[in-house]
């Protein structure tokens, strides 16, 4: 009832994209998977290729750029080899499952609040009704993939099982800007064998991107980010929440602009990062690393923001009992996103979240279990 009341909010919404398909921004990954599938990964980032392969979806001439790396379409090639419709309607729901996968694996952290299908059931229609949660399940985005795999790191993490950990670490490679920042915060937390293991995988990815588009698929992939990325800001300026994103939305590129950046993400990121190398912590705190990955990502959009649910997730627990309150005004903030016009209004609350998590570093509590209070 959830998705089918967003269908019609969603779809007539106008996001500033210049193409318009069911599927939102699906045609994207299913047109990457199928230029894998027809063997022509060596020429995955070639412009006129990309919008041949969406012509069916989008017409007009108009095209969804795929700008992630080149194993990452080829996980789409399974998806590109069933009909436009089934594929998208697949992934949905895949997408919904990561969801409810995300909950189920966070359960340890939630003190008791999602024992039980009732509360699970009641916790997932909230995460849906979200709205970065809902545009990504809906559009054909991913954000509910990285959610899964941040969870599973956190709570594998937690198990002490550094393969699981860097298995799960390495799959987050899916999407590189979090992912490398993930391994990072690995190797500033000294889990050494964890960061082995996400490494390991990474020359599994490094791998497989060679057999889909070549020996040099690395220079020709970031020279195709780097020239996204200017594209990429004129058209969804309005829907980055990263730091480096919403900034150069408002006030342009520039050394101002740098030194603004590069100052605000040392503020944020320097009081977890010397928790984390000193060990401050038994586990590491993910709830308090979620947020900066979002911020500290060079491009995160709106839907990416449906990683802070673990943030949230773990402050609800320490408030303890039931306060249907905080969902109510969860999913009103988010929904201040579709306010939006030149800039993101959901980058405020994140930010201003992790500058919390920031200044409380030195007390952070550890996500403990058992039953929640009250």
């Amino acid at each position: 009832l959830v998705i089918a009341a967003g269908i019609g909010i969603v779809m007539a919404s106008d996001e500033g994209s210049s193409t318009a398909s069911v599927g939102g921004d699906f045609p994207s990954f299913y047109g990457a998977g199928s230029i894998v599938l027809d063997g022509h990964g060596a020429d995955l980032y070639d412009p006129d290729l990309q919008r041949q392969v969406q012509s069916d979806q989008l017409g007009g001439g108009g095209y969804l750029y795929f700008a992630y790396p080149p194993y990452t379409a080829a996980a789409y090639a399974g998806l590109a080899s069933l009909p436009y419709e089934v594929a998208f309607i697949v992934h949905t729901g895949l997408a919904l499952a990561a969801l409810i996968g995300a909950i189920i694996a966070f359960r340890p952290f939630a003190r008791g609040m999602l024992d039980g299908p009732t509360r699970l059931g009641i916790a997932a229609a909230v995460c849906v009704l979200t709205y970065p949660v809902l545009r990504s399940v809906l559009g054909g985005q991913n954000a509910t993939f990285s959610l899964l795999l941040l969870v599973l790191v956190a709570r594998f993490d937690r198990d002490d099982r550094p393969l699981a950990t860097g298995a799960a670490a390495a799959a987050m490679l899916f999407k590189p800007q979090f992912g490398i920042l993930v391994v990072v915060v690995l190797v500033v937390a000294r889990r050494w064998r964890a960061a082995a293991w996400a490494a390991a995988g990474a020359v599994v990815w490094f791998g497989v991107g060679m057999v889909v588009a070549g020996a040099d698929w690395v220079s020709v992939w970031v020279d195709a980010v780097t020239a996204f990325g200017e594209e990429n800001l004129a058209v969804n300026g309005g829907l980055m929440v990263s730091i480096l994103g919403w900034v150069q939305n408002l006030f342009g590129t520039g050394t101002w602009t740098f030194v603004l950046v590069v100052s605000t993400i040392a503020a944020i990121t320097l009081p977890v990062g010397i928790g984390l190398w000193t060990q401050r912590w038994r586990e590491v705190p993910w709830y308090a690393i979620a947020p900066l990955v979002v911020l500290v990502s060079p491009s995160a959009l709106y839907y990416d923001i449906a990683m802070v649910l673990v943030t949230i997730g773990v402050m609800a627990a320490w408030l303890g009992g039931h306060r249907p309150w905080l969902a109510v005004v969860v999913v009103a903030v988010s929904w201040t996103q579709v306010l939006a016009t030149d800039w993101s209004p959901l980058f405020v609350p994140v930010f201003v979240l992790a500058v919390l998590l920031a200044v409380g570093s030195r007390r952070l509590p550890r996500p403990t279990t058992g039953a929640a209070p009250g």
